[in-house]
């Protein structure tokens, strides 16, 4: 009775332990299933796509000091660039107050006025050119004698006066030189400029007085 009941404890621990070895393997083998599948489904390795883009990092760090140079560089060009044009807008600035401080030009007006008065000093010169003569003989040759004279002591001016041009406060004398017919030769004469060695002293009323060397002052009349 005894080793029957010995015989099936002996048994049964057998059992026992069977079934511990059998749950025991079927773990590990669950285990290392799992271990297989997280591996396969386990990424691959980082390292060579790390590397290369820390390679084109510095590939592109490397080209970053000539392009910050280049940028300075242009940056300084710029500048000059800048300086540059702004004096030339001061020095233009400059001009336009020169110029604005300039008396004006004539007029269209005032060109129209100019020529109507040449050709009253044109119409003037070839009535003279065509007054009748002096008398023949004696009388005449005194005649031309004290032309002659007259002429000597007083010179001619190598140009005709045809009025006086204002331009707000100033005033100028408008001359026509000898022999010219054109609107564009005449010339507007304010006190101190000169024409054909005849400087401009004064200007008076339907009178201007210029300075000839070697004959002083002269007062011609202005028509």
């Amino acid at each position: 009775m005894k080793v029957h009941h010995f015989q099936a404890l002996v048994i049964g621990a057998l059992c026992l332990g069977a079934a511990v070895l059998a749950a025991a393997s079927y773990n590990q083998h669950q285990q290392l299933t799992e271990l297989q599948t997280a591996a396969r489904n386990a990424p691959a390795d980082p390292s060579p796509s790390l590397r290369r883009d820390i390679g084109e990092l510095h590939t592109t760090l490397a080209t970053l000091p000539p392009q910050v140079a280049a940028l300075e560089d242009a940056q300084h060009q710029q500048t000059t660039a800048q300086a540059t044009l702004g004096q030339r807008l001061d020095e233009l600035a400059t001009s336009v107050r020169v110029l604005q401080a300039l008396p004006p030009g004539p007029s269209s007006a005032d060109l129209t006025a100019l020529a109507q008065r040449m050709g009253v000093a044109e119409a003037a010169l070839e009535k003279l050119s065509t007054a009748p003569k002096g008398p023949e003989g004696t009388d005449a040759s005194q005649f031309a004698s004290i032309r002659e004279k007259s002429k000597a002591k007083v010179p001619q001016p190598p140009f005709t006066l045809l009025g006086i041009e204002a331009r707000g406060i100033v005033r100028f004398v408008t001359a026509l030189p000898t022999g010219a017919l054109k609107l564009s030769a005449v010339h507007l004469l304010q006190p101190g400029d000169s024409l054909n060695g005849w400087q401009l002293r004064a200007i008076r009323e339907g009178q201007a007085v210029f300075q000839h060397p070697g004959h002083g002052e002269q007062t011609l009349l202005i028509p």
